[in-house]
């Protein structure tokens, strides 16, 4: 395992009643050859009494995580309902991106571009 290897947390909000925002996230990041053995949810042991089930993906370097955020960028564009997308990682740095905000590719990848800073790993 790579010594820069980082689990980067995805949150969706809303995500209730049914998590069908975060399930649909996971299914579009594991279409990624590159994310998908990386992406985890969290174990329902894990999540705390009425807290939200959040998404894991293993970035061992910064293409994995632009891949990451690219696959981020091009799901939020295809959403039909306003959806904000919480990044953070254990050091506690932590980014959100509102789609609402943000209805083209442009937008969306302006959003995140500091994300991507954050994130990179080293």
């Amino acid at each position: 395992m790579s010594a820069s290897l980082q689990m980067i947390t995805l949150s969706v909000f809303p995500d209730l009643p049914s998590a069908d925002a975060r399930r649909s996230l996971a299914s579009w990041l594991r279409a990624e050859d590159r994310l998908r053995d990386g992406v985890t949810s969290t174990p329902p042991e894990e999540t705390p009494a009425g807290g939200t089930e959040v998404l894991r993906v293993a970035a061992d370097d910064a293409g994995t995580v632009m891949v990451l955020v690219q696959a981020i960028a091009d799901w939020l564009t295809h959403r039909r309902d306003d959806v904000t997308v919480r990044l953070s990682r254990a050091d506690g740095w932590s980014a959100e991106v509102d789609v609402h905000r943000a209805r083209d590719m442009d937008e969306v990848t302006a959003l995140i571009e500091a994300a991507v800073r954050g994130v990179s790993p080293g």
